[in-house]
């Protein structure tokens, strides 16, 4: 059965069936305005075609690594790591770099692979990203230590803008490119193959994936009342009555990724022209015995968004143990997922009675249909949310300021 997605609200409502009908207008005119990057909102268009050669691609690594290195920064490698994260790999390992300049982490990667069969992909749009350029430098270097020319053209994908310098390269060594998609952001890219490659690679369904985000492209299109345009009326009628911050919440740690892929899509996408509402995130109920007592009883300026699943694939009773007199007695019997549940029930309501406004986006199970639907709910709900907000939700010229700052320290 398939794990569709189902969306509720708790507490301080806003009018979110006023703001239906224009969610709607913003949504179908977008080719107006953004044409040139709106690749994404077709899951297949995404794609490109590219599925099969993803899946033998990842067969052929899986015959002759066991470790995969993916080497990108922000949109180029949350989605992907999101999805392996949640899941759990089970074909190749894989392990993430180009997203950090600390000298230790890198140092630490390379100690990772150290006795690996190892093969490796490469993202980068424009190949002038730090981050990634210059671990694929390091990591070329190690490779190449250990694997001759014929070997590496197996191991290596490259995955960039047609005609960049990372194309070229790609044709002098022999290695497999596959177009980065132009029509599309990288934030908004986890239905190409920089998300699907990763996650075909870790064994993964990438078909059941696509499904989920084909069944809910399929309710955005056709539905005016659908969970993507339902979450962004929710939050924007929020902010509008001064609610500038949400909190995306979860008590499964393991999507925790998910949750930091969420942060980009949002923060990227909605922080520009003195507007946005801030997007944070938090793991329960660990993060409950921290930041919880802020949102019980902090400033009233924030909503929060719970990430639920209803099975969470495991059963594991409390023992009982009369003779300890530990005070836990209630438990016995209890399975974890009902105690897990329980405790998300009780959070819910004492913070919608505590004056913060809840919403709970569920699944049945954590699978890959559930992820896809997720993802094309979440990037459906923030391309009409920022305009909204009046912003265009496709741009990040922010972003680039650190970027000619830090060129000219370092000389470029």
């Amino acid at each position: 059965m398939k794990s569709r997605l189902k969306i509720e609200f708790f507490g301080q409502g806003a009018d979110t069936a006023r703001l239906l009908p224009e969610c709607r207008r913003l949504f179908d005119g977008m080719g107006r305005k953004y044409e040139n990057v709106l690749g994404w909102v077709d899951c297949r268009q995404a794609a490109q075609g590219q599925v099969q050669r993803v899946l033998e691609k990842a067969r052929q690594w899986r015959d002759i690594a066991d470790t995969l290195v993916v080497v990108g920064v922000g949109g180029s490698n949350q989605a992907a790591r999101g999805v392996i994260d949640a899941m759990g790999a089970r074909g190749m390992n894989v392990v993430w770099a180009g997203n950090t300049l600390s000298a230790y982490e890198l140092r630490r990667t390379l100690e990772q692979l150290e006795g690996h069969s190892i093969a490796m992909h490469v993202i980068a749009k424009n190949f002038e990203t730090l981050e990634p350029g210059s671990h694929y430098r390091v990591l070329r270097r190690f490779m190449e230590e250990r694997y001759d020319e014929r070997e590496m053209a197996r191991r290596v994908v490259l995955t960039g803008t047609e005609g960049s310098r990372l194309h070229e390269m790609a044709k002098e060594r022999g290695h497999l490119f596959l177009p980065f998609p132009g029509p599309i952001g990288g934030r908004y890219t986890a239905f190409t193959v920089v998300g699907l490659l990763p996650i075909a690679a870790a064994g993964l369904d990438i078909d059941a994936y696509m499904q989920g985000g084909l069944d809910m492209q399929a309710q955005v299109a056709q539905r005016e009342d659908n969970p993507a345009f339902r979450y962004a009326a929710w939050r924007n009628g929020l902010y509008a009555e001064g609610k500038n911050i949400e909190m995306l919440a979860s008590f499964e740690p393991r999507f925790e990724r998910m949750a930091r892929w969420w942060r980009q899509l949002f923060g990227e996408s909605e922080g520009k022209d003195g507007k946005g509402i801030f997007p944070a995130y938090s793991i329960y109920s660990e993060d409950l015995h921290s930041i919880g007592q802020y949102v019980q009883e902090g400033e009233r300026r924030l909503m929060e968004t719970f990430i639920s699943v209803r099975d969470d694939g495991a059963v594991l009773p409390v023992p009982a143990d009369a003779a300890a007199r530990d005070g836990f007695d209630y438990l016995d019997g209890r399975d974890f997922t009902f105690i897990n549940c329980a405790a998300e029930e009780a959070t819910i309501r004492a913070h919608a009675e505590g004056g913060v406004p809840c919403a709970r986006i569920e699944a049945e199970r954590v699978d890959e249909y559930a992820l896809g639907s997720l993802y094309y709910m979440m990037m459906a709900a923030c391309a009409v949310s920022g305009q909204l907000l009046g912003v265009n939700p496709f741009d990040q010229e922010g972003v680039e300021a650190y970027k000619r700052s830090m060129f000219a320290i370092l000389g470029k």
